[in-house]
């Protein structure tokens, strides 16, 4: 099973960030993708987004990048939340939180009890940082928050009451800026990973282009193209493929390691036909397909597909063997 829990800060995948994807360079990295999330606020009024994942089998790591807020926290009247963390019965494991006395960011475990973290970390009005939080649980549960790469505050709570692992984070946004004026700040390149360090680990974007070997499913190109849930493409028999070219950035010039290739898809069963769906690459004429996934009934759910290695000669991937096509194909 690939160690992918969630990948992405598009409005198909996280909930509530319709309205708020941007184009404004400050927010995003170029290398990995071509627009962010921009918060704008005022009087203190929060804008909460949030993702939700599987359940994990590991220690949960979430990484994202982060631009400060453009106002600094002189008149705020209450202690912050930056993120919070709830296992699969909704019971808050923790979270990362700012305190008004110090302007510092924070972990906090709820546990059997509360337990507070301290901090060094306070952020600078307008800088970019690389956030990784760490979530461990188990008869205790303990979090981890790093700012770009450097851990600045950790806590720990016995776990008696029997919490899960986390898979759901809210960016609760109701942290440091001033109630009297507008505060702007950005998120991108958001990824949660199970039992994979997030720290120095960057995830390029691309998105399908053009239809290629492969035109099996209705719909059409189109429908993927557009990042919109309604419109879809569907298989109604196994075996078939639809394969793509892909667009976008292709990650940094300077890049020592490519750890893994993923394919994500949105995927929902219908009331018949395949009950099955995986990724593939498609490289010199041969199909390397995952396993498949079970996609829900109820909603359309994120199926990932994972190759740590080159799977036409299982060495490690550079630059110039990274695919060009890559496709789904319905089981």
């Amino acid at each position: 099973m690939t160690h992918i829990l969630h990948l992405g800060h598009q409005v198909s995948d996280l909930s509530g960030v319709a309205g708020l994807i941007s184009t404004d360079a400050v927010g995003f990295d170029p290398a990995y993708d071509v627009n962010c999330i921009k918060i704008s606020t005022t009087n203190g009024t929060p804008i909460p987004f949030s993702a939700r994942w599987r359940e994990p089998t590991g220690d949960v790591w979430l990484g994202f990048r982060y631009r400060a807020p453009s106002t600094n926290a002189a008149w705020i009247a209450q202690d912050g939340l930056f993120l919070e963390f709830s296992d699969s019965q909704s019971r808050q494991i923790g979270m990362i939180r700012t305190e008004r006395d110090d302007d510092r960011y924070r972990a906090m475990v709820t546990g059997d009890t509360n337990v507070d973290g301290a901090s060094t970390f306070i952020a600078a009005t307008n800088q970019t940082y690389w956030i990784d939080v760490k979530i461990a649980v188990g008869a205790n549960i303990t979090i981890e928050f790093y700012v770009d790469g450097v851990l600045y505050s950790t806590a720990t709570s016995a776990n008696a009451g029997g919490k899960g692992r986390p898979v759901h984070c809210l960016w609760r946004n109701l942290h440091l800026f001033d109630n009297f004026t507008t505060a702007t700040w950005y998120y991108a390149h958001i990824a949660v990973l199970d039992g994979v360090s997030t720290i120095g680990r960057r995830f390029a974007r691309r998105t399908p282009d053009l239809v290629a070997t492969y035109d099996g499913f209705s719909g059409g190109i189109e429908a993927i193209k557009d990042d919109d849930i309604v419109t879809r493409v569907a298989s109604d028999i196994a075996g078939q493929r639809l394969s793509f070219s892909l667009a976008g950035p292709t990650g940094p010039v300077a890049a020592t390691t490519i750890a893994g290739v993923h394919v994500k898809q949105l995927a929902q069963l219908g009331t018949a036909g395949p009950t099955g769906v995986a990724g593939f690459l498609r490289m010199g004429g041969v199909d390397y397909d995952a396993a498949p996934g079970t996609p829900s009934a109820d909603m359309a759910s994120a199926i990932y597909s994972s190759w740590d290695l080159n799977p036409a000669d299982s060495t490690p991937w550079t630059a110039a063997t990274l695919p060009a096509e890559a496709g789904i194909v319905s089981s």
